[in-house]
């Protein structure tokens, strides 16, 4: 089996990279609404976990700031 490369253009006009930032945002929307709520299950079950250290002492924030 080997390697394919996919060679990407790198040099675009401006009109050209704004096109395809466009079609990116439009994908990325689309995908988030079909898909969203799986990838958030996808993501939630495949990072690890996080272990918090209980040795550190958790400060109190609820002072009252005027502005």
């Amino acid at each position: 089996m080997s390697m394919k490369i996919t060679r990407l253009t790198t040099y675009w006009t401006a009109d050209e990279a704004d096109t395809a930032i466009s079609l990116l945002d439009e994908l990325r929307d689309r995908l988030w609404d079909t898909c969203g709520d799986q990838i958030i299950e996808l993501r939630r079950n495949t990072m690890p976990r996080c272990d918090c250290n209980t040795d550190q002492t958790e400060l109190p924030f609820d002072d009252d700031i005027d502005f």
